[in-house]
């Protein structure tokens, strides 16, 4: 009876397809890591914690990606949300984790709670008519729900561990990630293509769903000609579509590979707000980037989790948490937005919450915040 309930209240709240709310029920949502709020044995509240191996500089750690989170219009600004959210922090907090992610309707929203970006997207629109030089330089393969298996969802992961070493911060994709992704595309009436080297190994992968666009859900190759020969193929819709979308990670530069920037629109979209729960295992890894003889030390405000809240040493061995002074003062959604690499510390110095106490060390916090490419894209 309650999934019942939690489906309609998705519908109305989120406005997706029955068909995509019966999938996500069948295929992703857990009741012992769901939490709702009742009233009168209804709904007013949701949050769903979706568990997922992140890569974080080579190293892999779970981390729960916040999805469907939503109250009841007439119960808004009673503290539901809040509470749901405060539960779940506390509870990942307890377990270990370093951080856990969701992506925003609104990044005002969760920024009250300790969240701040740490991923953006490329977007690109662009007309049929640029893509009519593109030429089909590899074999191509269509996906559909008959025809894959278990080997390709084999290649598929193996495809994506290659093409994803150059992020920072990804979700690791495994053989049953890839078989959920495939099955959320096809509920959607989406397709996807491949494309194949020589050796018959996968050097491009394309997920597209059509509308009165095409719209490019996700688009990954390992050179030139395996993005050129995916994009032969999005041509080949030229006389059933009006122009083409594409959604790519942020340093892939799509425009490099067209002689003319004309009628070439691209936009960077914020994508995804982190919420760091151990601020140690998160300061620990910047210590690495240190000298030997360096030290920092950082104060962290966090309104939620109070044990975050502290000055924390920095040197090449590792952190420790003290009592003594601090050379810069940040709050916990500054650090996530640091300490990832979604910007640099010369970006973010002069806003309100960054309160640099000790000038001499700019030099030396310049190096250890810097900016990085992260790739999140995925919705559920």
């Amino acid at each position: 009876m309650l999934e019942i309930e939690l489906k309609k209240m998705w519908r109305d709240l989120f406005q997706d397809e029955w068909e995509y709310i019966e999938w996500y029920f069948q295929n992703i949502y857990k009741e012992k890591t769901t939490r709702v709020q009742l009233e009168n044995e209804k709904p007013i509240g949701m949050l769903f914690e979706n568990s997922y191996h992140l890569s974080i500089d080579r190293d892999r750690f779970l981390g729960r990606y916040l999805v469907g989170i939503g109250v009841a219009p007439e119960k808004r600004g009673e503290g539901v949300m809040k509470s749901l959210l405060i539960q779940t922090l506390k509870e990942a907090y307890e377990y270990g984790e370093e951080f856990l992610y969701l992506t925003p309707i609104d990044k005002n929203i969760y920024e009250r709670f300790g969240f701040g970006f740490i991923s953006k997207l490329s977007k690109y629109e662009l007309p049929f008519s640029k893509l009519e030089s593109m030429k089909k330089e590899f074999r191509v393969q269509k996906i559909s729900e008959e025809n894959y298996n278990e080997n390709l969802l084999i290649q598929l992961k193996d495809f994506y561990r290659e093409v994803s070493k150059d992020f920072y911060i990804s979700v690791a994709r495994e053989k049953e990630d890839y078989k959920e992704i495939l099955s959320e595309i096809f509920v959607e009436e989406g397709n996807v293509y491949l494309s194949y080297d020589i050796s018959g190994k996968i050097n491009g992968y394309m997920s597209m769903i059509r509308t009165e666009n095409v719209f490019i859900k996700e688009l990954l190759f390992k050179e030139k000609d395996a993005l050129e020969t995916l994009l032969a193929v999005v041509y080949g819709y030229k006389d059933y579509a009006s122009k083409v979308e594409i959604v790519l990670p942020e340093n892939t530069y799509l425009e490099d590979y067209f002689k003319s920037e004309n009628g070439i629109t691209k936009t960077l979209k914020n994508k995804v707000q982190a919420r760091i729960l151990r601020v140690e295992k998160t300061l620990h890894r910047l210590s690495k980037e240190l000298f030997e003889n360096e030290e920092v030390s950082i104060y962290i405000q966090d309104d939620y989790i109070s044990e975050n809240t502290g000055v924390y040493k920095l040197t090449k061995d590792g952190v420790e948490k003290t009592k003594g002074d601090f050379d810069i003062s940040l709050v916990i959604k500054d650090l996530a937005t640091l300490a990832y690499g979604f910007r640099d510390f010369n970006s973010l110095k002069k806003i309100e919450s960054f309160y640099i106490k000790n000038k001499d060390k700019e030099k030396m916090l310049s190096r250890i915040f810097k900016e990085r490419v992260n790739y999140f894209n995925q919705d559920f």
